[in-house]
């Protein structure tokens, strides 16, 4: 179940543009308190987040969080704790499996480029987008593609994705 957990949260973080980078990072195991430092590494502006993913969130005294922090922080990090129940918060959880679904979906390079040339107008919903681009082809998985590769941004935290869905630029 963990493995699960920590693909959706992953799938997610990737999806969001304030997300800078995403890695692993090798790391020591620390005695005191009992942490390993090696782990999914998420980047936010100037800071670095350990990310560890629970079933249900551990329950730790504010010493042992002190002392968390303290070793967390010696080493450049922050602990970014999340579990089932946060992961599973929708719409984001479905939105972001539905984004996924599309990954490696073939987008010609004409649709890339009219998508591209509307989007520099500045953000819009899906439905507009196909309006301004005349495609004929699939627009939600089109853009759902690509937001995989990292070529657009999607609104997918409020609202369920669909044609009203806001399609931002890169």
């Amino acid at each position: 179940m963990h493995d699960i957990l920590l693909r959706y949260a992953l799938e997610q973080a990737s999806l969001d543009s304030s997300v800078l980078a995403i890695y692993y990072r090798n790391g020591p195991e620390i005695e005191c308190p009992p942490v390993s430092l090696s782990g999914v590494v998420l980047r936010w502006g100037d800071s670095s987040y350990l990310l560890r993913v629970h079933q249900k969130r551990p329950e730790r005294s504010q010493e042992d969080h002190a002392s968390l922090k303290f070793v967390l922080e010696r080493h450049g990090l922050r602990l970014l704790e999340r579990d089932a129940k946060d992961i599973h918060r929708e719409p984001l959880f479905s939105n972001a499996r539905t984004i996924w679904s599309h990954a490696g979906r073939r987008v010609s390079l004409m649709e890339r480029l009219k998508i591209a040339v509307a989007l520099e107008d500045g953000p819009q919903s899906v439905i507009e987008l196909q309006d301004r681009t005349r495609l004929t082809c699939d627009v939600i998985g089109a853009v759902c593609a690509l937001a995989c590769e990292g070529l657009l941004r999607l609104d997918i935290h409020d609202t369920a994705l669909g044609p009203h869905t806001i399609v931002f630029g890169p």
